[in-house]
């Protein structure tokens, strides 16, 4: 089982313990929840009030929504004709049908022309006005003062809840209209922005002020709060419940262990990848160190033939020049690699003095390929490594492009060496798809664009690629 599988594993194990212990929690605060409910039903009200006092006037009256336009029995329109009736005093449209709505009609003209209505206008009415409001609440603010007290003995009862002259008004001051809607629909709790606890039961409501309900909230390890919270285990109505205490023993155990065994992974991944790349580095050290060896005796044996040289024949004469050039690369690659190796960053790619021209000469020959150069100059330079690079982009252009290849070398304040070709440079989507199929072909040996363009990094510069038509470019500052 490798550490991936490990920390799949350790992620599984912690998101089951968690989800059983959320399970766990839940079920603990519906039935703490319960228990406070009982036990706070029992404690001294702030304010009481008996369901038989509630039951005394009408639901619809008490709801928020009874300030708000019937749009469930009257149009828009309907509603916008009343309004003009009121301001104009007449009607003039053709009588209505309905008969809810010439009954608003007829209250609204008896409003306008400061006409009293009967005693008994109110008995065999609807209670609530199409536009909001009941008609109680909109005739009582008509009156003058001296008839108003007497309206209010007969019709309190049909005021709507938002009218200070309703009975219940004062004693649900403290309670919002959205709490008033909750507990008539039915919660057995709402709490308000005093802190204040309403709470709903067969008896009637009351109002638990905040210093009572909090200690017994406490004693029973019960967080409770609005629903502004913003961690909440559980909901009812607006309130928010949590457990007070702090988190399960064995949470703890097991993310401090998730975050040990994560760590632990990660530090022992992080040395192993130290430790690879110094094992190989090592490697590359010694077989540099040992191709010293072979690579001098080779050179002996150079110098042997070439003090034979004019003794030879022409044939052999051509396979010495091989083997000369041949010693002349591996020593160049022995030494290069040596620096290349080095701790020492200074030394890992040395540069040497040379003009341009001379070293585009050295590396096109065997390509058989010419050159534009704006300017030869003698640059001190890392020759060897970005010949390597260069010769990688010559090969690629060979291999996979079309057409000729054509070198263009600009300097100035940067080195820029252009190879292109008459094909098309393969889109994100098209490389991607090589590294996931690879190709079988063995033609492509070079070192890759990939490692030509860590190399131009590490030396300073960078490799760009362009498409239609290719163009890799290196740049290297001077």
């Amino acid at each position: 089982m490798n550490r991936f599988q490990l920390i799949g594993l350790l992620v599984v194990f912690c998101v089951n313990a968690s989800s059983a212990i959320a399970q766990d929690n839940a079920t603990n605060l519906q039935t703490l929840w319960q228990q406070f409910y009982q036990q706070a039903g029992l404690l001294s009200p702030e304010q009481n009030l008996s369901q038989a006092d509630i039951n005394r006037y009408p639901k619809s009256l008490l709801l928020s929504s009874s300030q708000y336009p019937i749009f469930s029995q009257f149009n828009w329109q309907e509603i916008q004709q009343l309004w003009q009736i009121s301001h104009q005093c007449q009607q003039n449209q053709p009588l209505v049908t309905k008969a809810a709505l010439q009954d608003a009609i007829e209250f609204e003209l008896a409003l306008c022309q400061r006409k009293p209505l009967a005693n008994d206008w109110f008995d065999n009415k609807a209670l609530l006005h199409p536009a909001g409001g009941s008609y109680a609440d909109r005739y009582l603010a008509s009156l003058d003062k001296p008839y108003r007290d007497h309206f209010l003995a007969q019709y309190r009862g049909q005021l709507t809840l938002a009218n200070q002259k309703h009975p219940l008004h004062a004693l649900l001051s403290d309670l919002s209209p959205q709490g008033v809607d909750a507990l008539l629909s039915g919660y057995r709790a709402y709490i308000t922005e005093q802190n204040t606890l309403w709470l709903n039961s067969d008896s009637g409501w009351k109002a638990i002020d905040a210093n009572q309900w909090q200690p017994l909230a406490h004693s029973m390890k019960l967080a409770i709060a609005d629903n502004t919270a913003t961690i909440c285990s559980f909901r009812y109505s607006n309130i928010c419940l949590n457990v007070e205490s702090p988190a399960p023993l064995l949470t703890r155990w097991v993310l401090g262990f998730l975050a040990l065994a994560i760590a632990f992974l990660i530090t022992r991944n992080i040395y192993q990848r130290r430790q690879n790349a110094k094992e190989r580095q090592f490697i590359l050290q010694l077989l540099t160190h040992e191709l010293r060896t072979p690579i001098t005796s080779l050179g002996f044996t150079v110098e042997m033939f070439r003090d034979q040289f004019d003794e030879l024949s022409d044939n052999t004469q051509q396979t010495v020049w091989r083997l000369m050039a041949d010693h002349q690369r591996l020593a160049q690659l022995a030494e290069t690699s040596k620096g290349y190796l080095s701790s020492q960053p200074e030394e890992q790619f040395q540069h040497q003095s040379a003009y341009l021209s001379d070293w585009l000469d050295h590396y096109l020959e065997k390509y058989s390929l010419d050159y534009t150069l704006n300017e030869d100059r003698e640059l001190n330079l890392p020759y060897y490594w970005l010949g390597i690079c260069l010769e990688n982009l010559i090969k690629n252009a060979q291999q996979h492009g079309k057409g000729n290849v054509v070198i263009d070398i600009h300097v100035d304040q940067v080195l820029r060496i252009q190879v292109s070709d008459q094909g098309e440079f393969p889109s994100i989507a098209q490389r991607w798809l090589t590294l996931i199929r690879p190709s079988i072909s063995q033609t492509n040996m070079g070192i890759g664009l990939t490692i030509v363009s860590r190399l131009m990094k590490q030396m300073g510069g960078k490799l760009i690629c362009q498409r239609k038509p290719t163009r890799c470019i290196l740049e290297l500052p001077l």
